[in-house]
């Protein structure tokens, strides 16, 4: 797969749909998507010193596997992620069953939340929306078989008194992907209905996710004047900042319903919140994922604003994250600055065209061979 393609995408279909855009915006825990080959390269090193150590390797042979796949699901090689995800989970739950070692379990659950993410990338949206569902589940005493992987409440029991911050954090994670899954899937009554259960215990990251799962249903189901009156309420609620993601957000329903002048205003507005939030503190992937969304829409209302493109293409390029570096460069390309920088642009856009990474099948390999 490219790294092009790997860019933000555009909606689906022409017309006024083509303005919205499924990707979330409420922050998460990103990494950098730099060149795959290196990545591969680097894993292997790990996985050297893993297999030296005595004691304690278990984190990081998980981390192995996790990275590993993510390397594969950048080459758009899901079935190698897949296999990667359930040899992971075969590994850690033997370890577990041999020795009853909690750390084993725990990394077993979060191999299972990636899992689930490939299931869905995969297209099998119930064996995904099944997995995030069993693993929210647990905090409220639920249970989960996944191959090998069984976790009872009395197991779970024994997890959360190992690790009190894994529920949470594993129950909001599973949360927020079964969100992606069933808007990617176009099933947004059922979006809507799971984004609107709301706990006491929500964090605010999650409460975003939420806010910005309905608005992205309301204008998918063409509903965009019930979007914008949501969009109103969630802005003028929101904290600081995390508003910009409910004004592109904004922006972009505004556009789908016409409002081309409107929105042009409001995705203005965000670069120049993320143009004062640039000079005053180093950008995020957050921000700069944002960034690409505003730069998206007003390349699609014909207008460019070249220096913040610039400033983002090279924020990008610095934080490594090619798919983001590529989409930036082609805005650049589009706008009216410099003609040498345009071709600057255009130079890096064409060299993060492909993904190479000769050394990856060999890795993935020794790992599988591992866990059988």
């Amino acid at each position: 797969m490219s790294a092009l393609a790997l860019a933000w995408p555009a909606a689906p279909g022409g017309g006024p749909s083509a303005f919205l855009c499924d990707e979330f915006l409420a922050p998460r825990e990103r990494s950098p998507r730099g060149p795959i080959e290196p990545a591969c390269v680097e894993i292997t090193t790990r996985l050297d010193r893993a297999l030296e150590a005595r004691e304690s390797r278990l984190p990081d042979l998980a981390l192995c596997f996790e990275e590993s796949a993510r390397s594969a699901s950048l080459l758009g090689r899901l079935i190698d992620a897949r296999r990667l995800y359930r040899a992971s989970i075969a590994l850690l739950a033997s370890s577990f069953d041999r020795n009853g070692d909690l750390t084993a379990l725990a990394l077993a659950l979060r191999a299972a939340l990636g899992l689930g993410r490939i299931e869905g990338s995969l297209g099998h949206d119930d064996e995904a929306l099944f997995l995030f569902e069993k693993l929210a589940a647990l905090p409220l005493g639920g249970s989960l078989e996944a191959g090998p992987l069984v976790v009872t409440p009395a197991r779970w029991a024994e997890v959360r008194a190992f690790a009190p911050l894994l529920g949470p954090k594993l129950a909001a994670e599973a949360i927020a992907a079964a969100l992606e899954t069933l808007i990617t899937g176009a099933r947004y009554d059922v979006a809507l209905a799971v984004a609107r259960v709301r706990e006491t215990n929500d964090s605010p990251a999650l409460d975003a996710f939420r806010r910005e799962a309905t608005a992205t249903a309301l204008g998918r189901m063409g509903l965009f004047g019930e979007a914008l009156v949501f969009l109103a309420s969630a802005i003028a609620r929101e904290p600081l900042p995390t508003r910009p993601i409910f004004e592109q957000k904004r922006a972009e329903v505004l556009a789908a319903s016409g409002q081309l002048d409107a929105a042009r205003a409001r995705s203005s507005f965000v670069v120049e919140a993320l143009e004062d939030r640039f000079r005053a503190s180093p950008a995020s992937l957050d921000d700069l994922a944002l960034a690409a969304r505003a730069l998206r829409l007003l390349a699609m209302l014909g207008q460019v604003p070249a220096s913040f493109a610039v400033r983002a293409f090279e924020l990008a390029g610095l934080l490594g994250d090619v798919p983001l570096e590529a989409e930036l460069a082609l805005r650049v390309v589009a706008s009216d600055a410099s003609r040498a920088m345009r071709e600057r642009a255009a130079n890096v856009a064409v060299s993060l065209v492909g993904h190479h990474a000769p050394s990856f099948a060999g890795l993935r390999d020794r790992l599988c061979s591992i866990a059988a």
